[in-house]
């Protein structure tokens, strides 16, 4: 279900985008918090940009892990957002027809395997708390971040600042580097970006990176070639990243 709160024109293109049966309308932002803990993912019209982004940081305080995609107006072009709200997931209200048909569906559907394992590491006490919050955010957000220079910038700390509490909690049987997690989630996005019919360069494109560039990480990260994932099925390798990140970090999750 996702929480829709929006004016009546601009609603009615949302949900045509989404699809009826998925969204349900909030009426004003107290409904919307309501709302939250049930949805798996908000929609959000910015008329009034400074109240909207305390609604915003309020329900992302809340629940860290929710989708949140906000929509503003013309008067709003520069509209500023919490860090933990990616840059992607802020549209102008012309944009929800003119970018491509399924940007709002890609932003409100946050892979929802990606978002239990997130919640699960969350939760984890064994795991330090700043490599949790680490986690859960790379894990969320949409797209997911390719460099750690982005993933600093989403959580408000220095690239060095994560590549030292990696080394810090990390097993030596486990991934070595905060990059091969962001290399990770770039080969888990394009696996399940592929269609038939779609070739690696267009999916490639699609999430801002290269054939080659995927070869190379299938190789890297998996040993198989990207047909030979594609194959198999996104859930198996997304069972084989799982195991990766338990190999990290020894986390026994429920």
């Amino acid at each position: 279900m996702i929480a829709l709160l929006a004016r009546p024109s601009l609603r009615a293109r949302v949900r045509a985008s989404l699809g009826e049966q998925r969204c349900i309308v909030a009426h004003g932002h107290a409904d919307l918090r309501q709302l939250a803990p049930k949805a798996d993912a908000l929609v959000v019209e910015a008329r009034e940009a400074s109240r909207a982004i305390d609604v915003v940081r309020r329900i992302r305080h809340e629940h860290p892990l929710l989708p949140i995609i906000v929509i503003g107006g013309r008067e709003t072009p520069n509209l500023r957002v919490p860090p933990t709200v990616s840059d992607e997931a802020v549209l102008a209200e012309l944009e929800v027809h003119l970018r491509r048909p399924n940007t709002l569906s890609h932003l409100a559907g946050a892979p929802s395997a990606l978002r239990a394992l997130s919640k699960d590491y969350l939760e984890n006490e064994a795991i330090r708390p700043a490599l949790r919050r680490l986690l859960a955010l790379a894990l969320t957000t949409s797209p997911p971040p390719r460099t750690v220079n982005r993933l600093a910038q989403l959580l408000g700390c220095a690239p060095s600042t994560i590549r030292r509490q990696w080394r810090q909690s990390v097993n030596p049987s486990g991934l070595q580097r905060p990059k091969d997690l962001l290399d990770w989630l770039v080969l888990l996005n394009a696996v399940s970006t592929k269609r038939p019919g779609l070739n690696w360069r267009v999916v490639a494109a699609s999430i801002g990176t290269h054939e080659r560039t995927l070869s190379r990480l299938a190789v890297r990260l998996t040993g198989d070639t990207l047909a030979s994932l594609y194959s198999r099925g996104g859930p198996q390798l997304f069972d084989r990243f799982a195991q990766s990140l338990d190999d990290s970090f020894c986390a026994i999750l429920s």
